[in-house]
This record gives C-alpha cells, sequence and structure tokens, in this order.
C-alpha cells in the first residue's frame, strides 16, 4: 500500500501562511534537522498520576487540554536567536478561533522533554537535547524559576522523569568524552545530585518508568556507526541499577532513539540516526514488541517503512483502539505520519504533513495533536478514531518547532 498523497491542500497552506506568528521583526524558524532529532515521547513516562489533593493550582477546566513544546525565535533583521517555551490552550484556541499562547522567551536553549511534576501541577522540567539546559518552570507565573545542570564532564540528552513519590528527578546524561550512559537522580526540591546509576549503554535519550516504578527502560542511541556501541533498550532496576534486559537491534543502521510503553507493556521504539550516518539515510522506521511477544523492526509495506527516512521522531499511543502514532519530518516527500496497531505489529494508516514534529492526544482522547511546518509551524488535530483529517480541519499557527509536543491538564488563564 502506497502511502496518501498530502492531506493538507493548497487552502489549507494558505491559511496557515495566513496566521503566521510575525511580531516586531520576530519570526518563527524552521525546524532544523538538530530540532528534530531523537524523542513527546508523546506523554512524560512516569507511572505516578498527580495527586489532585497536593496540586498548588488547579487551573482552568480543559476539554482537549494545554499543548507545551520547546521553540525558536529569530529576529530577521538581526539575525538573533531566541529559545522559548510554548504553552497553549487548545480548548480556549478552537473557542476563540485565535491561538492562546503564552511565551517564555530567553530561557537559553531549545526544550526537548517536558516533565510533569506530580506534586504540583504548574511546575514541569525541561531538558535540552546534547547540552547543559536544564530548568524547572512556573506555568502559572510564566516563567523559569530554576536552572539545573548536568553533572561535570556530561550533558543532559533531553528526557527525564519524576520518581512515583515525586521526591526525585531522574535524566538522562552522557559522558561528552566517552559516551558512556547514566541515569543521574537528583532531590526534587533543590535539584542536587543524590545518587546515580548506568544506563547499561552509550548516549542514553529516552525513558520510561514501569512497574510502579521499580523499572526504567532506555534508549541507548549506542556510539559511532564505525566501531561504537550497540544501540539498545535496557530495562532497569531502579534501586540497584542492575540490567534487567537488554534489547539490541537488528541492523547497525538503527538508533534507538524515542521509546513509548502501554500500561499493559508493549513496547514502541523509534529509529533515529546513527553517529556517522548521513540524517537523509537513516533508517527511520519503527519497532514494535507486544507484551510477551517478539521485538520486530516494521519493514511492511515497504512503500511506507522506504518513506519513514532520517528518523522517527515522536510517538504517542492510542489505547482506545491499540494504535501507535509516528512522526517523520523528513518522510517521503515533505514529511509523514504513519499509525500502527502495537499489539498485531500491523500497518494501519498513514498521512502526509508537512515535516510533522510532535504528537500526542487531547485529554479526552478524541484528538491526535500534530506539530508541524517548515516555514509556518503549526498544530493539527487529526481524529484519533479515524486518523484522518476532518472536512474542516482545526488547524492553527504556534511556536512549535521544537521535537515534541506535550499536553497538560492545566491552565492558568491568559
Amino acid at each position: 500500500m502506497k502511502p496518501k498523497k498530502p492531506a493538507i491542500n493548497r487552502a489549507r497552506r494558505q491559511f496557515l501562511q495566513s496566521t503566521a506568528l510575525v511580531a516586531g521583526g520576530i519570526i518563527l524558524a524552521s525546524c532544523a534537522p538538530e530540532d528534530a532529532g531523537p524523542r513527546i515521547t508523546a506523554e512524560p513516562k512516569p507511572d505516578a498520576k498527580p495527586d489532585e489533593n497536593k496540586k498548588a493550582e488547579s487551573g482552568e477546566k480543559l476539554t482537549y487540554g494545554a499543548l507545551m513544546c520547546g521553540g525558536r525565535l529569530i529576529n530577521t533583521e538581526t539575525n538573533e536567536e531566541r529559545f522559548v517555551f510554548t504553552q497553549l490552550s487548545i480548548d480556549q484556541t478552537i473557542k476563540d478561533k485565535g491561538a492562546k499562547q503564552k511565551l517564555i522567551t530567553d530561557i537559553g536553549f531549545l526544550a526537548h522533554g517536558v516533565i510533569k511534576n506530580p506534586n504540583a501541577n504548574h511546575k514541569i522540567l525541561v531538558f535540552e537535547k546534547k547540552g547543559e539546559g536544564g530548568a524547572e518552570i512556573d506555568l502559572k507565573d510564566n516563567k523559569l524559576t530554576t536552572r539545573i545542570k548536568p553533572s561535570k564532564g556530561c550533558a543532559f540528552y533531553g528526557h527525564g522523569a519524576y520518581s512515583v513519590d515525586g521526591k526525585l528527578v531522574y535524566a538522562t546524561e552522557y559522558d561528552e568524552q566517552t559516551y558512556i550512559g547514566k541515569m543521574t537522580v537528583r532531590d526534587a526540591e533543590d535539584f542536587s545530585v543524590v545518587g546515580e546509576f548506568p544506563t547499561h549503554g552509550e548516549w542514553p535519550h529516552d525513558c520510561q518508568f514501569i512497574d510502579e516504578g521499580k523499572t526504567v527502560a532506555v534508549t541507548n542511541g549506542g556510539g559511532n556507526i564505525e566501531g561504537g556501541a550497540i544501540p539498545n533498550v535496557s530495562y532497569i532496576e531502579v534501586s540497584t541499577g542492575e540490567l534487567i534486559e537488554k534489547i539490541e537491534f537488528n541492523s547497525e543502521l538503527i538508533n534507538a532513539g524515542h521509546l513509548i510503553i502501554s500500561p499493559n507493556g508493549d513496547l514502541g521504539v523509534g529509529h533515529a540516526m546513527r553517529e556517522g550516518l548521513d540524517t537523509r539515510e537513516a533508517m527511520g522506521a519503527l519497532s514494535l514488541r507486544p507484551k510477551d511477544g517478539k521485538f520486530k523492526t516494521m519493514v511492511t509495506p515497504a512503500a511506507v517503512t522506504s518513506a519513514m527516512k532520517g528518523e522517527t521522531l515522536s510517538l504517542c499511543l492510542n489505547t482506545a483502539n491499540r494504535t501507535i502514532a509516528a512522526t517523520n519530518p523528513y518522510g517521503s516527500p515533505n514529511g509523514i505520519v504513519t499509525f500502527w496497531n502495537y499489539e498485531t505489529q500491523k500497518y494501519v494508516s498513514s498521512l502526509e504533513l508537512e515535516q510533522p514534529r510532535g504528537v500526542a492526544m487531547t485529554l479526552d482522547g478524541s484528538y491526535w495533536i500534530i506539530t508541524f511546518g517548515k516555514d509556518t509551524p503549526g498544530v493539527v488535530l487529526v481524529s484519533a478514531e479515524t486518523n484522518k483529517l476532518g472536512d474542516e480541519p482545526i488547524m492553527f499557527a504556534a511556536s512549535s518547532q521544537g521535537s515534541h509536543v506535550y499536553v497538560h491538564d492545566y491552565w492558568a488563564g491568559a
């Protein structure tokens, strides 16, 4: 089965162009290859659910949710680059027919992963991919409150998670000389380092806690394709740092990028670019392992998987119909989103969008939320039941150039 033709027609593209966010000489930058590096996830990964009694702020009641993601602004006159964090009420945007977003400018780095605080609903953490950027953000006050630095000689790789009780913060880091990975453990109040354990691989990226926080699954991207470590997914016992299981790929071209695990234990892993391999030649497909099943890289239908070039960037699950959505910003011809049944390991459908990046679900489960666009970054809502755009699709411009998009149940209002 061949991928469908582009689903956004010229009129819809003109709509996006007409709603470009341009003000004071500032325009939104397009997504560069590094921006579309390994991620989403869709949702932050701890098993713990926010304790409603402990939330510092409840915010406005939302049906669809509040979008959160990193972005980049460029001054058209000076070419000065600034990094922003975006929070946007999808409910208010749909109601008022205009993007209701708030930007925190000059956070100093492109926010990659976003982690919700389980004990304070108005607070989140963000981390940079391959850099020293880490920060706590107060969504109510719309400001950066604390900066977090990686361990000496190390860099963050974009993702992390809170412990189930919310007292600890875990973040993937790697040694900048050897690329050897570790999970650094910090106190959730002052972010001081209180421990660490190995990720059992090189260049660890994504992580998800399972088994009520007793186990963490980590993707290790592996070193350079010339002599580097083999990419893998490692399941690690959190209390001891001991390796429980290691899953390796059957192709040296695959970098273990982002992962997502269903409540039942089904695993999905997006392929990223292996270091030393040209971006456009990377095997940007998807590997799935149903609970108690075999780990398998998707190779059929060939017309679809061959179009998933560059990197499979963001993943999101729809547990209602056992579907996983995967974005490929540099897929053929201009970008592709594919949908798969993660239990049967079968292809479901695909949708062509211009440089799709982040994917998440609305709080009510009715829509996929996808960030996309090259010259005019935007957001589009896709039916979670049919995986298709409606006759009059909901879409709007937003500062959403980061690799992922997250949906929160908190919005403090404009």
